[in-house]
């Protein structure tokens, strides 16, 4: 049973491979000469596409096969993350009676009592693993670590080790550091002794084109490029790149006068008094392209604030120029001018500045952005305040924040103006079929399937969203 190679073991176990996962762990399991043929192997594939998988199945193989006593070790970012692989074990353990009875299962480790084999988790601290002297690491998702410590110390314990294997399993990271990056460097350096297989497609059957479709709607064009293509970006936490912002400022549009006949327009008042300005954005949606009509800037000062009557007074000039379809004002400060300008028959409402509102709104200004579908006249302050926004996505969805030297408040109201014109679908396609709304229920719509979306994108879960034209 020793001589049992990887991909017979799955056979035979009930637990087989898809072929991307027999080429790339198939190599990193290579023998010559009774040993492995590389002491480090890197595999670096988008999300979805089984490295976790294929690192259970790995483990396994060496736990049950490999001569004993076989000490196995499992890392991650943290250590409930370290057990997310020893959960995967578990299930194969149990689906098949042979090993269901040779092998004993405690909360954090696996255990062959009859050979003292051990596969075990630690922690992300490092002097959690000195001790140890592990045949097999597996480091999930190591592309993230914040630093090599831990990589270090359970490397330095394999060196008395006689067969070793260190095998990273991780998307790539923000930036080019790390154990996944000392990996994939030896690799391509030329050390016979380290492998590197990497992909920039899901090849995962159950990762379909419908579900990233949905995910590059969702997510920024950064996070996409990361978790699906697989790429490292350089500055990969900034909001947009200079590039883009430019082909937006340079198509040699400029702020219009009067609206054009026969077009609504969308406005977003961001509303500030003495450090920031009040800013009045307003836009129109032609052949697919978001257009930046006028971009209106109220600067206060401690001596003189901006005063909400010059505010309602701007805003009126401008829906005599340009007929509104929706006046959004963002501050609760603005409830005194939304209900006068009411009062007046225009269209105002109140956005609610919540993290759920931000988070479904400025990936849509990331995506147009890169889409090069936003237009715009030359701007200083907006570029530079596009270009001092930074994101992360975490569990309530995309944050965006500047990096505290200047506020984004004309970014806000161009993101305002471009998420309201981006999310003005035709129709609302049901599972039962498709149905027109009123406004305000498509705003409720958007709002609840964009959020069940992201959630999705989340949880690695496929979704039905809405269909925008």
């Amino acid at each position: 049973m020793y001589d049992t190679d990887l991909i017979d073991f799955c056979r035979r176990f009930g637990c087989p491979l898809y072929p991307h996962q027999v080429v790339d762990f198939g190599a990193a399991a290579e023998r010559q000469d009774g040993r492995f043929r590389y002491r480090m192997a890197g595999i670096s594939w988008p999300r979805g596409d089984g490295k976790t998988e294929g690192g259970a199945r790995f483990g396994l193989w060496r736990l049950v096969t490999a001569p004993a006593p076989q000490t196995i070790v499992s890392a991650a970012l943290d250590f409930e993350g370290a057990k997310i692989i020893l959960k995967s074990v578990r299930q194969i353990i149990r689906q098949h009676p042979v090993l269901q009875d040779a092998i004993t299962i405690r909360a954090d480790r696996i255990e062959v009592p009859e050979t003292g084999s051990t596969w075990q988790v630690v922690s992300r601290e490092h002097t959690s693993s000195r001790g140890l002297h592990p045949d097999l690491v597996i480091y999930d998702e190591c592309g993230w670590a914040k630093d090599d410590e831990l990589f270090a110390s359970l490397l330095a314990g394999q060196a008395s080790v006689d067969d070793p294997l260190m095998l990273v399993i991780s998307t790539v990271g923000r930036q080019k550091v790390g154990p996944l990056w000392t990996v994939q460097q030896l690799a391509e350096g030329g050390d016979p002794s380290v492998l590197w297989r990497w992909s920039g497609e899901n090849r995962s059957p159950r990762v379909t084109p419908a579900f990233l479709d949905r995910q590059k709607r969702i997510l920024m064009p950064t996070q996409y490029a990361r978790e699906h293509q697989n790429c490292w970006i350089e500055a990969a936490d900034a909001f947009t790149a200079a590039v883009d912002i430019d082909a937006m400022m340079g198509d040699g549009w400029t702020e219009q006068a009067t609206g054009a006949p026969g077009m609504t327009y969308e406005y977003f008042v961001d509303l500030g008094s003495v450090h920031d300005p009040t800013v009045i954005a307003v836009g129109h949606l032609d052949a697919g392209i978001v257009y930046i009509d006028r971009l209106v800037t109220l600067q206060g000062s401690r001596e003189a604030p901006v005063q909400i009557a010059v505010v309602e007074a701007t805003i009126r000039d401008l829906a005599a120029r340009f007929p509104p379809r929706r006046i959004r004002i963002e501050s609760w400060q603005g409830i005194s001018s939304a209900q006068s300008l009411q009062r007046l028959g225009l269209p105002v409402e109140l956005f609610a500045p919540t993290a759920k509102a931000h988070a479904n709104e400025w990936p849509i200004l990331a995506q147009r952005l890169a889409a090069r579908t936003v237009i715009c006249a030359p701007h200083a302050r907006l570029r530079e305040e596009l270009l001092n926004l930074t994101c992360e996505v975490g569990p309530h969805g995309v944050r965006v924040i500047d990096r505290g030297r200047i506020h984004q408040d004309h970014a806000v109201a161009v993101r305002g103006v471009v998420a309201a014109l981006s999310m003005i679908p035709k129709t609302i396609e049901f599972w039962g079929g498709a149905q027109v709304l009123t406004n305000d229920e498509l705003d409720q719509v958007a709002d609840e399937q964009h959020a069940s979306a992201v959630a999705a994108v989340l949880d690695g879960i496929a979704t039905e969203g809405v269909y925008w034209p």
